[in-house]
């Protein structure tokens, strides 16, 4: 085994002899074979164990023993504590999740001095994984596995079954700790490696190495059809100020549209049923929205805009004195008007004249029957058709900030200002708004 084990690793990390390893030991049979593999080649590397203290004081002595591994030399064992428990309560996660999610954070932390973070994953885990995705319903990645190498990350072991690591920690005489929790078939992986695997182990003795061997195809054949999935996303999306917009036009004519939209939409939380619907509505009026945990899609004329959710409710500024309007993203100056005025002409700057403000002043979201004068016009416009007018989509608009002096609107933030507060022939004094960020998108509110 040690021979076979020193070539997987050299495939998976060329610089094996001279990188620095950062191993993952939590003192069970597994990992601790992993550290007296690297030992016994010499190799650079140090151990990284978690203490979850999940276990009470069987978690306290495989910190202990991890301490205190005999071929462990001149490495360093760097030890972690988490209250996880408590880091699990109100969280809405399996403290199996939390656990490791708390480990892959630290070991992230601490392996930015190494090379490489390693882990003892091994075959019989990778079919154990498959299992549990295909029970749970999944694609073409699901039946993948666990990955051999993910980044920086490392499984030198995954070729390896359980039988053949208890044969070598056997040849070894290793001591190794025994987590009472795997003996329990209160977690799904436990059942399934208690009684499932055993009971196919009947049907086929080499189950574990097929699984081994049909995760390496799947795994090729899943980098392929991600190259064709990029090509098509390509051709259907444009990305501009945080969101994506997708052509419906350019996905009505790709014949396997259902599975490229799955593809492109399932990473931002959408599910199937999710995707069968978006594209039920590619007919529909412009307006439809569907909404994942974290992203919103909607339907408008020529395309599908996605975004992220933002956190932020929509929410009224009240504004008590113009010195109040450069916290949220704007400047303001107050002049005197003499024969020398004039006006830079931009959308982002309104020059008002400073009697005709009524504070407090409101900054709020445009609202269905909103009006305005719009500049340099004598007649009113509702601002929707203003916002049709200009092609402004769905999602932009929610974003656009109105400007009010009591239910007067006094500027479409970013975009045209009122008439009714120009800058005249008698004006006294006016003042100078400039938007100092890019976008009305972006203000502070």
């Amino acid at each position: 085994m040690k021979n076979k084990f020193y070539q997987e690793l050299l495939q998976l990390a060329p610089d094996g002899e001279s990188a620095r390893f950062l191993l993952a030991v939590s003192g069970g049979r597994d990992s601790v074979v992993l550290a007296h593999l690297f030992a016994s080649f010499n190799l650079k590397f140090d151990v990284a164990h978690c203490n979850f203290h999940l276990r009470g004081e069987e978690s306290n002595k495989e910190m202990l023993f991890v301490q205190n591994l005999p071929f462990l030399t001149k490495q360093k064992v760097f030890v972690q504590e988490f209250d996880t428990f408590n880091i699990q309560q109100n969280s809405g996660k399996s403290i199996e999740m939390v656990a490791r999610e708390l480990r892959y954070h630290w070991f992230e932390e601490i392996g930015e001095e190494y090379n490489y973070i390693v882990t003892a994953h091994h075959a019989n885990d990778n079919a154990e994984t498959v299992i549990m995705n295909l029970m749970r319903g999944t694609g073409l990645r699901g039946i993948c596995g666990i990955p051999p190498k993910n980044g920086k990350v490392l499984r030198p072991l995954l070729k390896f079954s359980a039988d053949a690591i208890e044969k070598y920690c056997l040849e070894q005489e290793i001591k190794f700790c025994v987590d009472s929790s795997n003996l329990s078939d209160e977690f799904l992986r436990n059942r399934i490696r208690h009684h499932i695997i055993p009971e196919m182990e009947k049907i086929n003795p080499n189950i574990i190495e097929i699984f081994s061997k049909n995760t390496t195809l799947f795994q090729l054949q899943t980098q392929f059809f991600d190259t064709h999935i990029q090509q098509y996303k390509n051709q259907l999306l444009q990305e501009k100020e945080n969101r994506t917009t997708i052509s419906i036009e350019t996905l009505r004519s790709i014949e396997n549209r259902s599975l490229v939209l799955y593809e492109i939409l399932n990473p931002f939380g959408f599910n199937a049923d999710d995707v069968e619907n978006i594209l039920k509505s590619m007919n529909s009026n412009s307006g439809k929205q569907f909404f994942s945990d974290t992203h919103v899609l909607i339907k408008d004329r020529t395309h599908f805009i996605l975004e992220t959710k933002t956190a932020q409710k929509e929410q009224e500024i009240i504004i008590h004195n113009i010195e109040e309007l450069e916290q949220y993203g704007f400047k303001v100056e107050k002049n005197t008007k003499n024969s020398d005025f004039s006006a830079i002409k931009s959308s982002k700057i309104i020059y008002v004249d400073a009697a005709k403000l009524s504070f407090p002043l409101i900054i709020r979201s445009w609202k269905q029957g909103d009006f305005f004068y719009p500049f340099g016009m004598k007649t009113k416009k509702k601002v929707s058709d203003f916002f049709t007018d200009l092609k402004i989509d769905l999602l932009e608009k929610q974003k656009i900030r109105i400007l009010c002096s009591q239910d007067d609107i006094v500027w479409i933030v970013g975009y045209r200002t009122d008439e009714r507060f120009r800058v005249e022939g008698d004006t006294e004094n006016y003042y100078i708004i400039n938007l100092k960020i890019q976008s009305s998108n972006h203000l502070i509110i």
